[in-house]
């Protein structure tokens, strides 16, 4: 990822009518701390204000640092708490201001940056990226990376983690989403590498989309777990780094190349070549009692299609009759079918009544 001018020329370009609402490459910053207090009360260097919630021993300045990639150019490194609480949070203000005077239309807000999650680790640290509402009291839309992570009992390092406002379990609120294939298949990050990393938010829809290597994911919410965030307003992109119940030690991740943006139609890694096509697939009925029908308007060629229930196993599997699935046999819930074609995978939730 080139930081340069004629980056962000390729990225406006790029968004067709998309407009930049924040970008940050901490190119013109200089190495060592960012922050001037870890209280949010005082901005740091590039206007960047930092913010520790209490907990860990390990809360000072220093966790907030610009330092030099060895490509010469410069990155932010947060580290996270020593403990099992002490939550980081580094944010800029001014992105209300710019949505508020955006183009009629850009009602999509999607976020993008460069993210590294350094050598493996013990550590039970989470590095997100969060747009907030502008009241500041719900998670619109986020991504994050746990340094570990356990899915369906196995153990997983650098796990990637969708988020978003909805009602599910066990009421309305901020809830991760698995971005795999399926539900016991996480998409994971190898230490150390850098990776480019995206996701939006739709206002008008409360769409939500998150995009990377190997994974393409939407959620617009169902009857069971609706989104409960259209019509809201964005008024933050925060940089966080969690903890977790156990804690004991901090890691470390590395950001770089931001961008924020108000698009009109999905803009989301489009000069990305690592990320799977867009497959335009759709499921009807949902809720459905018998048949599951494969919507294809591409017509492009399925290969798989497979179901896997809330526990993550895998009740059906066909490469056959590839327009439909009969789940008449299914006992009543949530599951999720997962339609895998040459262009890459799509996974839906449905609910079998």
């Amino acid at each position: 990822m080139k930081k340069s001018l004629l980056y962000l020329f390729l990225l406006l370009c790029s968004s067709g009518i998309a407009q930049v609402l924040q970008s940050e490459n901490f190119n013109a910053l200089t190495v060592g701390n960012v922050g001037t207090d870890i209280t949010g009360a005082t901005a740091g260097q590039g206007g960047w204000l930092t913010f520790n919630s209490s907990g860990s021993t390990n809360s000072d300045n220093s966790n907030y640092q610009v330092v030099s990639r060895a490509s010469g150019n410069n990155a932010l490194e947060i580290t996270g708490s020593n403990a099992a609480t002490g939550t980081r949070y580094m944010w800029k203000d001014g992105l209300l201001d710019s949505w508020t005077t955006r183009t009629d239309g850009n009602n999509i807000i999607e976020v993008e940056f460069d993210f590294n999650p350094s050598v493996a680790s013990t550590s039970n640290n989470g590095f997100r990226l969060y747009i907030f509402s502008a009241d500041a009291t719900k998670v619109l839309a986020g991504i994050g990376i746990a340094k570990n992570a356990t899915v369906s009992g196995t153990a997983y390092q650098n796990v990637v983690q969708g988020y978003g406002h909805w009602t599910s379990t066990p009421g309305t609120g901020t809830y991760s989403f698995g971005l795999g294939p399926d539900a016991v298949t996480p998409i994971t990050l190898q230490a150390d590498t850098w990776v480019r990393l995206g996701f939006s938010f739709n206002k008008t829809t409360g769409e939500i989309k998150w995009k990377g290597p190997n994974f393409n994911s939407t959620f617009t919410g169902n009857t069971t777990f609706p989104t409960v965030a259209s019509g809201i307003d964005p008024g933050e992109v925060d940089f966080l780094v969690t903890t977790a119940a156990g804690n004991t030690l901090a890691a470390v991740g590395f950001y770089d190349d931001l961008i924020v943006r108000a698009s009109g139609t999905d803009t989301l890694l489009s000069n990305q070549s690592n990320t799977i096509t867009d497959i335009k697939f759709s499921i009807y009925p949902n809720p459905t009692s018998s048949i599951l029908n494969i919507l294809n308007p591409n017509n492009v060629q399925i290969k798989n299609i497979s179901v896997v229930d809330i526990n993550g196993r895998i009740v059906k599997n066909q490469s056959d009759s590839l327009s439909q699935v009969n789940v008449s046999d299914l006992n009543a819930g949530v599951y999720f079918v997962t339609i895998e074609a040459a262009e890459g995978k799509t996974t839906k939730k449905f609910i079998k009544q």
